[in-house]
């Protein structure tokens, strides 16, 4: 083969382009990464490739395509979710959220529990 066979119109390959890019820029500031059709479609077009992703075409791209599967994490109607290196889950809570939490209900917890016993004495 001629490398100018090799460079045809390979939207999908320039599409996972796209998206290795997106993934090393969330990658280096660790934070998960999650974007809706509409902001992915402006991304894409700005990268010069026409192409117009919904669920449906994303879908259908995602299964026949294993280079795509392993940059992304999940999607659905609304959008994708790509796979971050390094990066925490997005629906998870920070670990000093739970403590900060818990160390507050401890505190409400006792001042409650001495006007309980001021109110009852």
């Amino acid at each position: 083969m001629r490398l100018y066979e090799f460079a045809g119109d390979d939207t999908v390959g320039r599409y996972i382009v796209v998206l290795k890019n997106l993934i090393g820029r969330y990658a280096s500031k660790k934070q998960p990464a999650k974007l809706n059709w509409e902001a992915l479609n402006k991304l894409v077009n700005t990268a010069g490739i026409e192409m117009t992703a919904d669920y449906e075409t994303f879908k259908s791209m995602y299964d026949s395509n294993p280079a795509l599967q392993g940059l992304i994490k999940n999607f659905n109607a609304q959008g994708l979710e790509l796979n971050i290196p390094g990066a925490p889950d997005a629906e998870e809570p920070e670990q000093g959220q739970d403590a900060a939490t818990s160390d507050s209900q401890a505190a409400v917890d006792q001042i409650a529990a001495g006007a309980a016993q001021a109110n009852l004495g």
